[in-house]
């Protein structure tokens, strides 16, 4: 069974931490709809990690008939706070409830980094996916950027003070592997499309509180009792390689959708 990472520790912060600028949102969204509808032209899509609806409430609103799984109830709270009429099941992403071959797609977005066992969470959506469909993973990049250089500086602090996997960005390097392996494996095509590009702004103190708040999933490993010693050693090294901790620097984004197409 995969790993049950619940984001209910972040709810309250999820969408404020995580929200696409307007224009990169709708241009997430109209791409999405355009993949589903080459397969379907009403289809029906399970959103695996639907959490608060970020991904499943614009599409909802787009028309696309959209169901989701997940298994933190605050998140989905959340989400049936903005659309109670998108059904939703507290379920592994590695056990769907659900027949086989009954959706057109499946959507992962920033999911597979998280659970323990990502190939038996691909598997189980290809089988709950009719013949000819599609799984969609979504990512977010921050390609040669300076959260790069941050998150490198971070897990050099870390492994410094205490032996724990450390908040590398490399998960979704991994993700992307083991995704296209057994896509291979099943017998399915890949296609890589980028559906929008944006720049974020940030300083080197907004990043340092989101670390000691635990925002992000990449510092959940980090015990709280070695957090003050690693923000006190992180400060000034982050200092030095932006030029200020209140200096804003610019992040350059995308979010990719890699599309693996069933057999039909």
């Amino acid at each position: 069974m995969a790993e049950r990472k619940s984001f209910d520790r972040i709810a309250d912060v999820y969408d404020a931490t995580r929200a696409l600028p307007a224009d990169a949102q709708a241009a997430v969204t109209a791409g999405i709809v355009a993949l589903l509808h080459e397969r379907a032209s009403a289809p029906r899509v399970l959103d695996v990690g639907i959490g608060t609806g970020r991904v499943a409430v614009p599409l909802a609103a787009a028309g696309v008939r959209i169901v989701g799984v997940d298994v933190a109830p605050q998140m989905l709270a959340r989400l049936r706070a903005k659309r109670a009429d998108i059904g939703v099941a507290i379920a592994d992403a590695a056990a769907l409830p659900f027949a086989v071959g009954r959706f057109d797609a499946v959507l992962f977005v920033h999911l597979l980094h998280l659970v323990s066992d990502p190939p038996a969470v691909i598997r189980e959506a290809a089988a709950v996916v009719r013949r000819g469909g599609i799984i969609l993973r979504g990512r977010t990049d921050h390609v040669a950027s300076p959260l790069h250089d941050m998150v490198r500086v971070t897990d050099e602090v870390v492994n410094e003070l205490v032996d724990v996997p450390s908040p590398t960005l490399d998960r979704q390097a991994v993700a992307n592997e083991i995704f296209g392996r057994v896509a291979a494996e099943i017998g399915a095509t890949l296609e890589e499309r980028t559906l929008a590009r944006w720049a974020e702004r940030a300083t080197a103190a907004e990043y340092l509180d989101t670390l000691a708040r635990h925002v992000f999933s990449r510092s959940w490993s980090i015990p709280d009792a070695v957090m003050p010693d690693i923000l006190r050693r992180l400060a000034p090294r982050l200092e030095a390689l932006l030029g200020g901790l209140d200096a804003a620097v610019e992040i350059p984004a995308s979010f990719t959708a890699i599309v693996a197409r069933l057999p039909g």
